[in-house]
């Protein structure tokens, strides 16, 4: 699993956490889980990717057949109660869809309505596309 927030504590130190930082941040993401996935590695990147263009990019670099988009949906007030690490408790200019647009992936191969759904049917949706895609 590439978590977004674990990579800036080393490969991506120091990127904003503005739509420019989170687009840097998942591009080289895509770069490290295209390399994971060449070894033969089922990997899972759990980030806010703001912009169609940046999805579009990993998408080229990693392969459609090989990447699966899983637009988890929440809206930022859902965010912000789920939030365990504090990003979205401070006003400023961090809030994906409040403080800087955020573009919604509307061709996700999986949509998790979080706020309709339980986490054990979101991984079920998850694991049924990849079974569907013959990664699993």
């Amino acid at each position: 699993v590439l978590d977004g927030q674990n990579l800036r504590h080393d490969l991506n130190k120091g990127l904003p956490q503005d739509r420019a930082g989170r687009t840097e941040n998942w591009r080289r993401a895509a770069h490290v889980a295209r390399q994971f996935n060449e070894a033969g590695l089922l990997t899972l990147a759990a980030f806010v990717a703001p912009d169609a263009e940046g999805r579009e990019q990993a998408k080229a670099l990693i392969g459609q057949d090989r990447l699966l988009t899983v637009y988890v949906q929440a809206s930022p007030l859902a965010c912000r109660a789920r939030d365990p690490q504090g990003l979205y408790a401070a006003e400023g200019d961090n809030i994906p869809g409040e403080s800087f647009p955020y573009d919604v992936p509307l061709d996700a191969d999986v949509v998790i309505d979080t706020q309709n759904s339980s986490v054990e049917e979101g991984v079920k949706q998850v694991l049924d596309a990849l079974r569907r895609r013959g990664a699993i």
